[in-house]
């Protein structure tokens, strides 16, 4: 029997509205959360691949010289698009398209398989597909600012997520998931406190 890919949306958000971003930016520079979101998403076993899924404003978001990103099957999602392979990124014009092709149990990318899958944003995706029942789990950073009252981030890009529709797992479950070493609990990096989450569908 062939495993089909774990799919997980995978964001850092603020509490407690869920916020992601300000004027199409991220309000926050988190080195330990960067290097989590790299480890994590780019750790496979031998002989296969994780697949980073996108939209297209954050594919344009992320400085040129650091995309594609390394390691990972990049993958745009964009109406605009046809599916072609072009220096080397997958584009693709439906979610639907993209998890067929990754589903089928032949289905190898340069002779590797797709280990894990991972949908990186922006916000109207992740909106999209956190009802997705193809959706495994969240692995969600869970951000509070903790500086002066009037230096507070003023968000204007949310997560519509029910949370009372998941559970939070153990940070055991999610050490199993992602396979890499990670710091638990509370992390301090400047004005804010940040936790690495794991949550699946209740």
């Amino acid at each position: 029997m062939v495993v089909k890919p774990h799919i997980s949306l995978i964001v850092a958000a603020m509490a407690p509205e869920l916020g992601i971003g300000a004027n199409g930016k991220l309000p926050w520079r988190l080195k330990q959360e960067i290097k989590y979101f790299r480890d994590v998403t780019s750790h496979s076993g031998e002989g296969s691949i994780n697949a980073v899924i996108m939209g297209r404003k954050t594919w344009e978001s992320i400085p040129a010289k650091f995309r594609p990103l390394p390691n990972r099957l990049n993958v745009i999602l964009s109406h605009s698009h046809t599916n072609e392979y072009r220096d080397g990124v997958l584009f693709y014009n439906s979610m639907d398209s993209i998890l067929d092709a990754f589903q089928r149990d032949n289905y190898k990318f340069q002779k590797q398989d797709i280990n894990k899958i991972f949908i990186i944003g922006g916000a109207q995706i992740y909106n999209a597909f956190v009802t997705d029942p193809r959706v495994d789990s969240l692995l969600l950073t869970n951000i509070t600012f903790t500086g002066e009252a009037s230096e507070t981030p003023v968000m204007d890009t949310f997560l519509r997520w029910n949370l009372d529709e998941w559970k939070r797992l153990d940070s055991s479950r999610l050490k199993n998931l992602v396979g890499v070493e990670f710091t638990e609990g509370l992390i301090e990096e400047g004005a804010y406190e940040y936790e690495y989450t794991l949550w699946e569908r209740k």
